[in-house]
């Protein structure tokens, strides 16, 4: 029997039939994805929940012991530490309007100081122009009431400019609407049913979370009525889903009804308010009051804290000396010299930018 040659086109691939337009379907297995963003979600949740502890506990136990404990033992230093920061703080203020008189005015240090001392005794009264009643006491003013000089029968303020870009529109270019193939629409709202959606999701969200039907108001429970408020005001429903997800998560204590992608919406959510009490913990662990309730050492604390205080008085008081001596250098100079008459005294200097 004689075999038949082999030919090119039995060797090649056989080729797709472009006319059918069914794909196969790959089953994917799910469990390891999800299983992974569950580990990372319940990472997140206790990251979280002891960042928050931390934080609570600095501020109802440590800050408050810290505070009556150095209010006890540093009482009379506190206060006399106050006294002369106010009086530095005043001083420091005449010197820079001084100052500030002297170079714009084109005027001695002691005559600047008089002319800033007869202001204060006395303001000099306002410059041409100034004065006058408020603009909504003048009879110019232009109130709610009234109707744009010149803008038609209708009194619409805006009908001059409609009238100057009115065939804008008639050129196929609008603002805030959508042509074929021109820009994009400016509509927040482009699905019908999406305010519909944002009110069912903030009504499930109130009566989740409205303080006046909670037994306990907790820190979390209040962050979460805040974000919702929040979020309903400018119109996201996908932050208003996403709060009631954490809320339904924390009331079954399991994460079995809830989508992979949500699940990883809210891990974001999470890690996000955990950046945000970590910098707040950074910030407050420079507080001498970080730890207080669990410090041992709070004689040797007491010392340090009294020197410091005492370093910072002796400074102070230094620097409030020094202040006093060039202020009464003015003060006996500008006695010796003529009184300001009334058309003689000029406006003080630009406010001191320090």
């Amino acid at each position: 029997m004689k075999r038949r040659a082999i030919r090119r086109s039995d060797l090649s691939p056989p080729r797709p039939n472009l006319s059918n337009p069914c794909r196969a379907l790959v089953p994917v297995d799910g469990i390891g994805i999800r299983k992974k963003i569950k580990t990372d979600y319940e990472k997140a949740l206790r990251d979280l929940d002891r960042s928050r502890r931390m934080f609570d506990r600095f501020e109802t136990e440590d800050q408050p012991r810290f505070e009556r404990w150095l209010n006890s033992h540093f009482g009379g230093l506190l206060s006399e530490v106050r006294e002369i920061r106010l009086k530095l703080a005043l001083d420091e203020e005449l010197i820079c309007q001084v100052q500030n008189e002297s170079f714009f005015g084109a005027t001695s240090l002691p005559r600047a100081y008089q002319r800033v001392m007869e202001d204060r005794q006395s303001p000099p009264p306002p410059p041409p122009g100034a004065g006058g009643p408020p603009p909504e006491d003048r009879e110019d003013s232009f109130g709610p009431g009234d109707e744009f000089e010149g803008a038609g029968d209708q009194g619409d303020p805006f009908a001059f400019f409609k009238e100057l870009f009115g065939g804008a529109e008639s050129d196929g270019y609008s603002y805030g609407k959508s042509h074929s193939g021109l820009g994009h629409s400016t509509d927040p709202d482009p699905k019908p049913n999406r305010a519909a959606r944002l009110k069912d999701l903030y009504r499930a969200l109130v009566r989740r979370l409205h303080p006046d039907s909670q037994v306990e108001m907790t820190p979390q429970k209040t962050e979460w009525w805040h974000q919702a408020q929040a979020a309903y005001q400018i119109g996201d429903p996908d932050e208003l889903e996403l709060i009631l997800t954490l809320c339904e998560i924390g009331d079954t204590g399991t994460t079995a009804h809830t989508s992979a992608s949500m699940l990883q919406r809210v891990t974001a959510q999470l890690k996000s308010s955990l950046r945000s009490i970590k910098r707040q913990i950074r910030e407050k662990r420079r507080d001498p009051a970080w730890g207080f309730a669990d410090r041992s050492d709070q004689e040797a604390m007491g010392v340090e804290l009294r020197r410091g205080l005492t370093n910072e008085l002796q400074s102070m008081k230094e620097r409030w000396a020094r202040s006093r001596k060039i202020i009464e250098g003015w003060k006996a100079a500008a006695a010796r010299l003529k009184p300001l008459r009334r058309a003689a005294r000029r406006p003080r200097g630009m406010d001191c930018p320090f």
